[in-house]
């Protein structure tokens, strides 16, 4: 008789209402007087006694909740060779010889918990076959014996890492909960990391390097996000009208101020950079005008009021030509980090840069915001973090990824040689 353990239950509840509760209640099975001091795990092993739980269809929605829901840390690698690895038959030998699974179809969640002896198994696995018998996706749900303090006190509990193959984006995504008081040994990042070994020992997955492609791409993402916004700021859009206004402003305080440094060139002058980049301080001081005097007696939150802008920038985090790490943020998560002053100094440092190593965006959506955070700190992965206290989703991740995508392919950044000045 199947019963679920607590373990299952802890990794796919995240407080009340429970979802395997809603699941069931979904299913019509709604506890009786007698039922309701019983805690989830007693009350389905009871359903599953009265065999009032079809197990096949609860194995399909515990696969679902464990393969999402409270895996919100996620690592994206670029596959290098997926045609040595896309025949389903190559995969059954090292399943068969390492995790005694002779199928790529099955689900035991139910059934499958680690232990000190066997740490490591494979919980379920899907696969998507296309008309030529080649792997078009493959999903598996490793479950791995864990130890974790909770309540002060250290326990015995396992924990739930989903792996996707993708054979035509050629990808392969981890994704981990980020679980509290894991002990060393057994923390989310760490057991990423070694399953990400054992897919290239045990399976012959080829990584490819993202360099620092990854990194350019956040840079573009921020650089044409923010352009969204200021293109609907009116007097923004006629900064380089004053062009000329402007180069005489400059020219007049040249020649007038007793500078030491500048230099006369005909009827021109100019002063050093390395003094001072006169122009680009004038340019910042405009977009700064138009930037503030726009908000000035309106709150910022009206940016989610503007027409097509669904996403904003709440931290970026970038290394400048100098080495120098920097983080800026918003007041608060949903603040974007145009509306901060200090970033003024700061946006030729990071446009000069042209990668950024961390971003932080909030994407508004029919039924809430959806924060998150791309980093591509490390070479090999781009990691994408859920920041939202929500019910994660398999969308949640497209949306993720679709964002991240059309910055990659360069569509819609409205990037132009002649205004790349944005604020942020």
């Amino acid at each position: 008789m199947p019963a679920l353990s607590q373990s299952i239950v802890t990794n796919v509840d995240a407080g009340l209402p429970s979802h395997i509760e809603t699941y069931l209640k979904s299913k019509n099975h709604i506890r009786t007087e007698e039922d309701k001091g019983l805690e989830v795990k007693y009350w389905v092993d009871k359903l599953f006694d009265e065999q009032k739980i079809d197990t096949e269809d609860f194995e399909d929605f515990l696969f679902e909740e464990l393969f999402w829901g409270k895996r919100k840390s996620i690592r994206i690698y670029k596959l290098d060779n997926t045609n040595k690895i896309k025949v389903p038959t190559d995969w059954l030998e090292p399943l068969l010889e390492k995790y005694q699974v002779n199928s790529l179809d099955f689900k035991n969640i139910l059934g499958t918990i680690p232990n000190t002896d066997d740490r490591r198994k494979i919980a379920a696995i899907t696969s998507e076959i296309n008309y030529k018998g080649d792997l078009n996706r493959l999903r598996i749900l490793f479950v791995c014996f864990a130890e974790a303090y909770d309540s002060g006190s250290l326990k015995q509990t396992c924990m739930y890492y989903p792996v996707e193959i993708d054979f035509v984006k050629k990808v392969m995504i981890i994704k981990a909960w980020n679980r509290q008081g894991l002990v060393d040994g057994h923390k989310a990042e760490e057991t990423m990391e070694h399953i990400k070994t054992l897919m290239a020992l045990s399976f012959k997955i080829s990584i490819r390097s993202f360099m620092t492609r990854h990194k350019k791409v956040l840079h573009n993402m921020s650089q044409g996000l923010i352009m969204d916004i200021y293109e609907k700021i009116p007097a923004f859009n006629q900064i380089q009208r004053l062009k000329a206004y402007v180069e005489s402003f400059q020219q007049d305080v040249l020649k007038n101020l007793p500078l030491k440094n500048k230099k006369e060139v005909g009827s021109n002058y100019s002063i050093s950079k390395g003094v001072l980049d006169f122009e680009d301080e004038l340019q910042k001081a405009l977009e700064k005008l138009c930037v503030s005097d726009f908000f000035y007696d309106i709150p910022y939150e009206m940016v989610w009021e503007m027409e097509g802008i669904d996403t904003i920038i709440s931290k970026i985090r970038f290394n400048d030509v100098e080495h120098i790490l920097t983080s800026l943020s918003g007041e608060a998560s949903e603040v974007p980090i145009f509306c901060t002053k200090t970033f003024m100094a700061l946006k030729k440092s990071m446009e000069d840069a042209e990668t950024v190593e961390r971003l932080w965006i909030v994407k508004n959506r029919s039924r809430g915001k959806l924060s998150l955070s791309y980093d591509a700190t490390k070479e090999e992965f781009l990691a994408i973090r859920i920041l939202s206290n929500i019910r994660f989703k398999q969308k949640d991740l497209l949306a993720a990824e679709e964002i991240y995508n059309q910055y990659e392919t360069g569509a819609n950044t409205k990037l132009t040689t002649e205004n790349q000045r944005i604020v942020v």
